[in-house]
C-alpha cells in the first residue's frame, strides 16, 4: 500500500480543465498513436492498482530481502519498510513513528491546526501539535531530519534534474521502460511511476520507483502477507548493479540497499491491453490483463534501468525523454473548423472551440448554412456537455424549433462531445434545448492561491417546479408537487445530481423554475442517474431514487421490455469505443436492481436499498466474481453517515458529519493508500452569520 502523499490529492481534486489540457498535451485527444499517452493522468490509476496487488511479505535468510523490512503493525496489519531495512536507524526510526500513531490515531484535532501543521508534517499524517512534537523528538533521537518541501516536476527530464540523477529509464530488447511521472522532496527521497511495455505483445503494466535517502524519516510502508509467497534472489545487473529480486504471484519487487539511499521497485502483474485496437495503452477503454513474469523477465526488467545514474546526474540526460510539449493555440488550431467565426470565445476559454467545430460540422452545418454562434454553455471535462445558441438559414426544412433569448430568437442545440477510435471530437447526439445558465453549486470567491469556497447550497432559491427531458424517448416531464420537490432540493444541495455516467456519457437535462420566476439549468446521466464524488471516485444511487423515479418517467418508454415483472432498459453505446452495450433492470417500484456492462466481456453492478430506497449495497461483478463492494449507511433523517467501498486489497472508508442544524460541516476520507493519519482527502464545510458555506480540502493551506 503505497502511499501517494499530497500531490496525488491535488491530483484527485485538479479542475476538470487542467486535466482536459493535459489530456490534449499528451495526444488523447489528437490521434497520436503512443503508449502510455496518458501516464501524468493516471499516477493516481496506477498507484491503485501497485496497491491492491503489493500484498506479500517475504522470509528471507543471508540477503537483503522484504524479511529484512519489518516495521511492525498499523491498523493491526503487519507493515513493512520502504524507507530501509529493519535495523537502520531509518527503519527504527519508523517503528517507533508508527507505534505512536497507532496509540495516538484516535485522539480529537481541530481540523484548523491539521492543516496549519501540513506544509511542514503533513507526509506524516500529523494532526495535532503533539504529533508533530514526536516526529521532531523521533528526528532528533536518531539523527535524522524531515523529507521536506515537495515538487512535482512536469516532465521526465526535470524530474531528474530535481532529483540530482542521471536518466533511470533505458529499456531494452525485452521491455520498453516508460517515465509516467513523480515528485521530488528537498531532502533527497524522490519516487516516481512508470510503465513497462514487453515488446511484440499488446498489453503493458505499472510500476513505482522510490528512492528513500538515508538519513531522512520517512513514511512509506507496505500492507505485509504471508511471507512464504515471496521467492527471492540475487541479481547482478549488465551494468554492475547487484540487487535482491522478490517474486510473487502477485507482484515483484527489485531492492537495492545504496550507500545513501534504499531503493525499492514495485511491480504489478496486472496491466491493460489495446482491446479496443486505439493505438494507446492507456488504461482508457483498455482491457484488464492478468499475465506471470517469469525469472529472466525480471532480470530483464532489471536491465532496462540505468541504475548508474543514481551516482551520475549527466548519465543519459543528452538522449530522449517521455517529454510531452504543448501549445494550446496550435492543438486548437488543428481541430478548430475554419469556416465559423468563434471569435467571441474568449482566449481563457480557447479549449472549448474545437468541441463546438465538432458539433458545428457533425450535427449542424449538414442542415444550416450562415451559422453565426451567439452564445453557450459548455461544462468541460473528459465528456464537453452543455448547449449552443447561434442563428442561420435552414438548407432544408427542419423540425429544429427557435427559442426566445435576450439576443433574439436563436436556435439552441445541446452538446455533447466525447472522443473517437482515433482521440478526436465525436459530437453524439443533438437535441432542442433553451438557453438557460447552468446552476452552480460552489464557486470560488478568493483568489486561486488562497482560494475561499463558497458552497452555495443553503443559498439556493426555492424550487417551483421543475422539467426533466428524456434524451431516450423524447419526451418531457414535469414535477411540482411538494414531496418531489422536497427530494429534489435535497438532491441539488448535497450535489448529487450530475451528469456523469461511465457507460453512457450522453445527457438529459434538468430545468427548474423558482419561485422568483428565474431559471437553472442542471445537466443531469442520460442514465436518471443521481451519482456524487467521493475522494476520486463517482458513487451513484447512494442519496434515493433515480432522478427517472423522481420525475416518473415510465419505465415502459422506449428502450424498456418487462419480463418476470422485472423492466430492463437496454441502450446501445453511441459510439462503442468504449463498451458494445449497456442494460439495466429495474423493479416496479423504480429502483435499478442490476446494471449489465457488455465491453469484451459482461461485467454487472448489484444495488440493495432499505425501505426507504437508500441504497445500502453495491456490488461489482466480473465473470460471476465480486471484485468490489460499497456499503452505506444513513440516518434517519435520510442523510448519508458512512459509506465503505472494499476492492480485494483496496478500500476507502467516508464518514459524513454535520452540525445541529443538520448542515454537511465534514467528509472524512480515508483509504489503504493513505498516510497514518493523513487528513489530504477530507473535505471540511463552515458556515457564516448568513448561511453562506465555505468548502476546504484537507491538502488546502
Amino acid at each position: 500500500m503505497l502511499n501517494e502523499e499530497t500531490i496525488l490529492f491535488a491530483l484527485n481534486d485538479m479542475d476538470d480543465t487542467l486535466l482536459e489540457r493535459t489530456r490534449l498535451a499528451l495526444g488523447l485527444k489528437l490521434g497520436a498513436k503512443k503508449h502510455g499517452t496518458g501516464k501524468y493522468i493516471r499516477i493516481v490509476l496506477l498507484a491503485a492498482v501497485i496497491s491492491a496487488l503489493m500484498i506479500g511479505a517475504a522470509w528471507a535468510t543471508g540477503l537483503i530481502g522484504l524479511g529484512n523490512m519489518r516495521a511492525g503493525q498499523l491498523f493491526g496489519i503487519n507493515m513493512l519498510s520502504i524507507e530501509g531495512l529493519s535495523d537502520s536507524a531509518e527503519g527504527r526510526a519508523l517503528k517507533e513513528w508508527l507505534s505512536f500513531y497507532e496509540e495516538h490515531r484516535e485522539d480529537p484535532y481541530d481540523p484548523e491546526e491539521a492543516i496549519a501543521l501540513m506544509d511542514e508534517y503533513g507526509p506524516y499524517g500529523v494532526t495535532t501539535q503533539a504529533m508533530a512534537d514526536e516526529i521532531d523528538r523521533i528526528c532528533g533521537k536518531y539523527g535524522l531530519k524531515r523529507l521536506g518541501k515537495l515538487s512535482a516536476p512536469p516532465d521526465e527530464k526535470s524530474f531528474y534534474r530535481a532529483a540530482g540523477i542521471g536518466k533511470l529509464t533505458a529499456g531494452n530488447e525485452k521491455f520498453e521502460n516508460d517515465y509516467g511521472g513523480g515528485y521530488v522532496y528537498s531532502s533527497g527521497t524522490f519516487q516516481y511511476d512508470g510503465t513497462l511495455f514487453p515488446r511484440d505483445t499488446d498489453y503493458c503494466f505499472p510500476y513505482q520507483l522510490r528512492n528513500a535517502a538515508k538519513g531522512v524519516l520517512g513514511y512509506v510502508t507496505i500492507n505485509a502477507g504471508d511471507p512464504n509467497d515471496y521467492t527471492e534472489w540475487q541479481y547482478k545487473t549488465k551494468d554492475g548493479q547487484t540487487l535482491t529480486v522478490s517474486d510473487s504471484a502477485h507482484g515483484a519487487f527489485l531492492l537495492l540497499d545504496r550507500e545513501d539511499s534504499f531503493v525499492v521497485v514495485s511491480i504489478a502483474k496486472t496491466g491493460w491491453a489495446d482491446h479496443f485496437n486505439d493505438g494507446m495503452l492507456d488504461g482508457l477503454g483498455d482491457r484488464q490483463v492478468t499475465f506471470e513474469l517469469s525469472r529472466e523477465d525480471l532480470e530483464a526488467i532489471a536491465d532496462s534501468f540505468n541504475w548508474a545514474a543514481l551516482d551520475d546526474p549527466d548519465l543519459g540526460m543528452d538522449g530522449e525523454f517521455a517529454y510531452h510539449q504543448y501549445s494550446e493555440t496550435s492543438a486548437v488550431e488543428q481541430l478548430t473548423n475554419k469556416n465559423i467565426d468563434l471569435s467571441m470565445i474568449p482566449e481563457s476559454q480557447e479549449w472549448l472551440k474545437p468541441s463546438i467545430s465538432a458539433v458545428y460540422e457533425q450535427q449542424i452545418a449538414p442542415y444550416i448554412r450562415d451559422f453565426k454562434l451567439v452564445d453557450y454553455c459548455i461544462e468541460k471535462g473528459s465528456i464537453d456537455i452543455g448547449w449552443i445558441s447561434f442563428t442561420g438559414t435552414p438548407i432544408k426544412p427542419l423540425n429544429w424549433r427557435k427559442v426566445p433569448s435576450d439576443k433574439g430568437e436563436v436556435y439552441c442545440r445541446s452538446v455533447c462531445v466525447n472522443a473517437d477510435e482515433n482521440g478526436l471530437p465525436l459530437a453524439l447526439d443533438s437535441f432542442d434545448m433553451l438557453p438557460v445558465q447552468k446552476l452552480d453549486l460552489a464557486k470560488n470567491i478568493g483568489t486561486e492561491e488562497n482560494p475561499d469556497r463558497i458552497w452555495l447550497a443553503n443559498e439556493q432559491r426555492t424550487i417551483a417546479s421543475a422539467s426533466l427531458y428524456v434524451l431516450q424517448n423524447g419526451e418531457t416531464y414535469t414535477v411540482s408537487d411538494p414531496a418531489s420537490i422536497e427530494a429534489l432540493a435535497l438532491m441539488l444541495k448535497r450535489s448529487t445530481i450530475d451528469s456523469f455516467d461511465a457507460e453512457d456519457p450522453r445527457f438529459n437535462p434538468l430545468y427548474l423554475t423558482y419561485t422568483d420566476g428565474s431559471r437553472a439549468l442542471v445537466f443531469t446521466a442520460a442514465s436518471g442517474a443521481n451519482a456524487f464524488w467521493q475522494y476520486g471516485m463517482w458513487q451513484s444511487y447512494q442519496y434515493g431514487r433515480t432522478i427517472f423515479d423522481l420525475f416518473g418517467v415510465p419505465l415502459e418508454a422506449k428502450g424498456y421490455t418487462e419480463h418476470d415483472g422485472i423492466l430492463t432498459s437496454h441502450v446501445d453505446s453511441p459510439d462503442r469505443s468504449l463498451l458494445k452495450w449497456i442494460e439495466m433492470d429495474f423493479e416496479k417500484d423504480g429502483d435499478l436492481i442490476v446494471r449489465r456492462i457488455m465491453s469484451d466481456q459482461v461485467r454487472e453492478m448489484r444495488y440493495e436499498y432499505d425501505e426507504e430506497h437508500h441504497c445500502v449495497r453495491e456490488t461489482w461483478w466480473d465473470g460471476g466474481v465480486m471484485n468490489n463492494e460499497i456499503v452505506s449507511t444513513y440516518g434517519e433523517d435520510g442523510q448519508i453517515l458512512h459509506s465503505e467501498m472494499h476492492a480485494g486489497n483496496m478500500w476507502t472508508v467516508s464518514d459524513y458529519e454535520y452540525d445541529s442544524e443538520g448542515r454537511l460541516t465534514a467528509e472524512l476520507h480515508r483509504d489503504n493508500d493513505d498516510a497514518p493519519g493523513a487528513t489530504g482527502g477530507n473535505i471540511y464545510y463552515s458556515y457564516d452569520a448568513e448561511g453562506n458555506c465555505r468548502r476546504k480540502m484537507g491538502w488546502e493551506q
